[in-house]
């Protein structure tokens, strides 16, 4: 076969060309500091990295689920640890008012501050925390209990996603811990019946109060335990975060890091093979043009 001038130039061109593409790319390597910077450049390479990072997306999610359910179930066991004060100062009054040296007014005196301390409890029972009321399930919008005690929530308990197939109950259902709509103890009633029987000196319900009281409090302090081991959970689990996050940001490193000693040393051999192509194309062609390439 006949090599032509024609063809020699356009051999000589489409390695010029070569060249020149080369130095591009590793240029743009030393200036993003990435060694893979299109799927082009590397296909497998680059959809391994995009895999990783849409990885990294969701871990640094979950991490976030992490910290509000800590920061929501820290707002509710502290809301609880007030409810159990509550029923602490209620126990307190039960025993004195079931003495022997309370009468009727002394008793009336003691059911102010009981039905006060009822209000509370109602008060806390819709605690809200950024905007949801954490003990009415999911209806988080709807505060769990009307002026009279009622519960307005459902029956479930708020979910909170920390990884691909698991969740964690960030919340408490007030039905169950203050109305014992689970099969507890109803706090509210017991409450109220111990108001009614200091309204009515009542020596065997005031009696019956403390009973029911502190079995009350037994509720609510298991609730704050099972709050505690939520917490671990969690914890533990945002331990698990930061160590898998670390996995992942040195596996895309070792993708798409660029060596950046090796860059400039191919640069130099890309620069130099490129400077000897141009010197050689202008003594066989002997065009002006290739001085100016």
């Amino acid at each position: 076969m006949r090599i032509t001038q024609n063809l020699s130039y356009d051999a000589y061109v489409n390695d010029l060309m070569r060249r020149q593409e080369a130095i591009y790319r590793l240029n743009r390597q030393m200036a993003t500091g990435h060694k893979v910077n299109s799927a082009s450049d590397n296909p497998a390479s680059a959809h391994a990295i995009l895999t990783s990072k849409s990885l990294l997306s969701s871990i640094d999610q979950y991490d976030k689920n992490a910290d509000y359910g800590l920061a929501a179930l820290s707002f509710t066991e502290t809301a609880l640890d007030r409810a159990k004060d509550a029923l602490t100062r209620l126990q307190e009054l039960a025993v004195t008012a079931a003495s022997g040296l309370s009468g009727a007014e002394s008793r009336n005196l003691i059911k102010s501050e009981v039905d006060n301390l009822r209000d509370e409890l109602i008060h806390l029972g819709n605690s809200n925390f950024e905007g949801r009321y954490v003990f009415a399930g999911y209806k988080t919008d709807t505060a769990a209990f009307d002026a009279s005690g009622a519960f307005q929530g459902d029956a479930n308990t708020q979910q909170l996603k920390i990884s691909p197939s698991g969740s964690i109950s960030i919340g408490v259902n007030g039905g169950e811990v203050f109305r014992g709509t689970a099969g507890g103890v109803d706090i509210l009633q017991t409450v109220a019946d111990f108001s009614a029987a200091l309204a009515a000196n009542d020596t065997a319900g005031v009696h019956s109060a403390i009973t029911g009281l502190e079995n009350s409090f037994n509720q609510v302090s298991s609730s704050v335990s099972d709050i505690g081991g939520r917490v671990s959970r969690l914890s533990a689990a945002k331990d698990d975060f930061s160590a898998y996050r670390l996995e992942v940001k040195i596996k895309i490193s070792d993708m798409e890091d660029a060596d950046i000693t090796t860059l400039i040393s191919d640069m130099k051999s890309n620069q130099v093979a490129l400077e000897a192509a141009l010197a050689s194309a202008g003594k066989v062609f002997s065009l002006n043009i290739f001085d100016y390439l």
